[in-house]
Order: structure tokens, then C-alpha cells, then sequence
């Protein structure tokens, strides 16, 4: 599978995701429980992978700290 044939289908991923999301109402939900799920999430990340951190030098957040600043 080529590059472009890679975006192709992650564009298209995006447009059914669309789709589905115009039909589906939206569900208020604590803030709370939004937390616990992301807790629950990282729980179920295998060890190394929460062990590695894949920008060590923090660039993303040097660049979205640059765009909050702006």
C-alpha cells in the first residue's frame, strides 16, 4: 500500500466517521467519568508503552504552548 493510498483511506475512515457522528445525539457527560475512562485507558496500555515517551525532548508541547501563546 502506497502513501497515497494510505491517506486516501485514512480520509475516508474520517468521512464514515462523519457520517455516523451526524447521527448519533449527543451525550452530556461529567467530567469526572470522561477522566476515569482516559484512567481506564492508559490501564489497559501494555507497561512498555507507557514506559516510552516518544517526543523526550517535548516538542509538541513547546509547539502547542507557541500556539496557545499567539
Amino acid at each position: 500500500m502506497t502513501l497515497r493510498d494510505q491517506l486516501e483511506e485514512h480520509n475516508r475512515a474520517w468521512q464514515r466517521f462523519h457520517e455516523w457522528e451526524k447521527n448519533e445525539p449527543l451525550v452530556e457527560r461529567d467530567a469526572g467519568r470522561i477522566i476515569s475512562d482516559l484512567g481506564a485507558i492508559l490501564d489497559w496500555m501494555p507497561v512498555e508503552a507507557r514506559l516510552h515517551d516518544p517526543d523526550p525532548q517535548k516538542l509538541g508541547v513547546r509547539k502547542m504552548l507557541d500556539l496557545l501563546g499567539r
